[in-house]
């Protein structure tokens, strides 16, 4: 088993939620006509309830090729399968032209690049003035410890840093903030118990052994949030539009 075959099942495989995603996304004008992308989209539910939403044309984009059939199974219930468009894609090459969006979406995607990366690399994509809405994992305390960061950071190819570090990469990388939003602890909560009614209704029915190595991280990262990173860190959701 991979994390694929995990979080297929479930709504989303990071952390976060419609109430969330609403809570930035209403800094943006979003208009019938503008073409958004929604970079790790992972099973659909985010592009299928945006298009559905605003009325916009979404390219969903995920570098696991096996979302993309989920992708186009949740956008034909949504009703939105005409406005959502599967894509499988390296973050680090996306096969679009500069200023192929009015706005991205990038929940979760950044972290397997670096938040200075990812904006670097994300920001060619974007019409002049158009708006990225990224999430990013924090620290509050810059000199939090190992078991703070948790096994969270090890997903991470850069290092948790603090939101004003963030803000500085922010403006360093051609990028204004507009809006932020930090998820509610429930979603936090909400998210984990659902992985964890998950791995005990696999384990429970025998379809993967309890000493499954993606099982149990996933367990171990819920069991680090409820006893170590709760409040002690954050995700935060930034939305960015692009200047010079």
């Amino acid at each position: 088993m991979d994390r694929f075959d995990f979080y297929s099942k479930l709504p989303r495989p990071e952390p976060g939620g419609v109430a969330f995603t609403n809570a930035y996304l209403t800094a943006v004008a979003v208009k019938a006509t503008d073409r958004l992308c929604d970079i790790g989209c992972g099973a659909g539910d985010r592009a299928s309830w945006i298009a559905r939403s605003r009325g916009s044309r979404i390219c969903a984009v995920d570098h696991e090729r096996r979302f993309l059939p989920l992708v186009a199974k949740r956008s034909n219930e949504a009703g939105a399968s005409r406005l959502v468009m599967p894509i499988v894609a390296d973050y680090r090459s996306l096969p679009f032209p500069d200023n192929a969006f009015r706005l991205i979406i990038a929940e979760g995607a950044a972290m397997s690049l670096g938040l200075k990366q990812a904006l670097t690399l994300w920001r060619r994509l974007l019409t002049p003035d158009g708006h990225l809405c990224i999430t990013y994992p924090g620290v509050v305390n810059k000199d939090a410890p190992t078991e703070v960061r948790g096994p969270l950071e090890k997903r991470m190819v850069d290092p948790m840093g603090t939101l004003a570090e963030y803000h500085a990469t922010v403006r360093a990388t051609g990028f204004e903030l507009v809006h932020q939003v930090q998820l509610q602890t429930e979603l936090w909560e909400q998210f984990y118990a659902d992985s964890l009614r998950h791995a005990w209704a696999l384990t429970a029915a025998g379809e993967v052994k309890e000493d499954d190595p993606i099982v149990k991280s996933i367990i171990s990262e819920a069991e680090w949030f409820r006893m170590v990173g709760r409040s002690r860190v954050f995700l935060q959701a930034m939305v960015l539009r692009r200047v010079r």
